[in-house]
């Protein structure tokens, strides 16, 4: 359980309380603090804990925490921070405030952010960090080692080194475990790697997530089309980059837009109801859709016990397809030039068994169930007939369409999660329920 801080201590108290809390936890803790609780905490703490609980809040909090500091805190803070954490926190900012961050910046700093922010935040070099040590070719295995124990900052990432020549296009690769192993006779062009992978700077970050998982590696390079060395993302980047993209998938597949945590009630409302607006509109839709066959419904009154059935298969097969397809699309499993015809094949047989087998099962129940409680005049074996028919054609058709309409709209270059949610699921809903209704009224009208 996460400690309470008591601000009525002393200083020295609160910093004894403080020192064993995780920056992480004193991140959740530090948004339900007023604003003079938050100004002495962050007085109290040690710059290394201060800057992991930042990278950690939202971009709101953020900006106050750095407003409460005194300049020569926030330049600390700034300097101390990653340089991919650094550009996330800048631009995350509204544009007018961002100069007045920047100029707490050392020049060289400054300038590596203006590197960052320049790239599309699709690419892989938005999220690199240029907090990286490269080494010439000639240098010694002593001379190499002391490069790396007296330059090397707190922020860098020395867990894989870079070899250049000396046109200072990067040649080869060395793990740091390997430099201190190293002997004295032993040469950097002995000891690299050469065959080490990368991604140059105009490559999207899909496909730095590929090389990173195919490879299983913890770093690759960001380099520049001359092979120069511009920075590196690391398997921590792509985790948090995954997060995020999950995130963002699963509010578009509930159409919820930019969720965010902080939102009030009322934004939130706001926020979902014009989606679910629509889908009352396409409901009313449906309702006057079904008065077509108002007679039908009438004259079955049993057809309306298994409605729910047709409707609840149809949907949840269709889910089923839409997330394999949205995830094969996103992992890039599928080459996106072509059809992918040995995924849509193996989910159409898949649809094709499920539906077989689902219908069979539903048209059995439908027979028992009228069999003990018959409604109206019509046979069970009728009624279970039009249930199987109704459930096979509704979930293929369905289980069709959650192939096809994400394939169809990434060919179009549209995001596939649109696929998802109450529109999809709406237009499911008319498609079985034609069906359901259409077959029972040619066979009882």
């Amino acid at each position: 359980m996460l400690k309470k801080i008591n601000f009525k201590h002393t200083d020295e108290q609160i910093r004894k309380v403080i020192q064993p809390i995780f920056a992480y936890d004193l991140a959740v803790m530090y948004p339900n603090l007023d604003i003079e609780e938050q100004r002495r905490l962050i007085h109290l703490m040690k710059l290394e804990k201060l800057s992991d609980m930042f990278v950690e809040l939202d971009i709101e909090d953020q900006y106050t925490l750095f407003t409460l500091l005194e300049t020569p805190r926030k330049k600390s803070l700034l300097k101390s921070l990653e340089s991919d954490d650094l550009k996330e926190f800048v631009e995350d900012l509204d544009i007018e405030k961002r100069p007045d961050i920047i100029a707490f910046l050392p020049q060289i700093k400054a300038k590596s952010l203006e590197l960052l922010l320049k790239y599309d935040e699709d690419l892989a070099a938005s999220i690199m960090s240029t907090d990286v040590i490269s080494l010439d070719h000639e240098l010694s295995i002593k001379d190499a080692t002391l490069k790396v124990v007296t330059t090397s900052k707190e922020n860098d990432y020395i867990d894989m080194l870079f070899v250049t020549n000396d046109e200072r296009r990067v040649i080869g690769s060395i793990d740091l475990k390997d430099l201190i192993r190293a002997r004295p006779s032993d040469t950097l062009l002995k000891i690299m790697r050469e065959d080490f992978h990368f991604v140059y700077e105009d490559q999207t970050i899909e496909e730095a997530i590929e090389t990173v998982m195919d490879y299983d590696k913890n770093a690759i390079p960001v380099l520049d089309h001359e092979d120069r060395l511009l920075g590196i993302v690391t398997a921590d980047d792509i985790f948090d980059e995954i997060i995020e993209e999950a995130e963002e998938d699963y509010q578009k597949m509930a159409l919820l837009g930019d969720h965010e945590t902080e939102l009030s009630a009322i934004e939130r409302t706001k926020q979902r109801l014009p989606w679910l607006m629509i889908a009352v509109v396409l409901n009313l839709l449906i309702a006057s859709f079904l008065s077509i066959f108002e007679a039908t419904l009438a004259e079955v009154t049993a057809l309306v016990l298994f409605q729910p059935l047709i409707l609840g298969m149809a949907g949840n097969i269709g889910t089923q397809s839409l997330a394999v397809t949205i995830l094969g699309l996103h992992l890039d499993a599928f080459d996106r030039e072509k059809m992918p015809k040995r995924h849509i094949i193996k989910e159409t047989w898949v649809g094709l068994l499920n539906s077989i087998i689902i219908a069979l099962s539903s048209a059995f129940f439908a027979y028992v169930f009228l069999s003990i409680i018959p409604t109206g005049r019509q046979s069970a074996e009728s009624i279970s007939w039009i249930v199987l028919v109704a459930v096979f054609s509704s979930m293929f058709i369905s289980a069709l369409m959650g192939v096809f309409v994400p394939i169809l709209l990434d060919r179009a270059h549209q995001d596939p999660s649109a696929a998802s949610g109450p529109i999809m699921t709406t237009i499911n809903d008319v498609v079985a329920l034609l069906i359901y209704f259409g077959i029972a009224t040619l066979v009882f009208l």
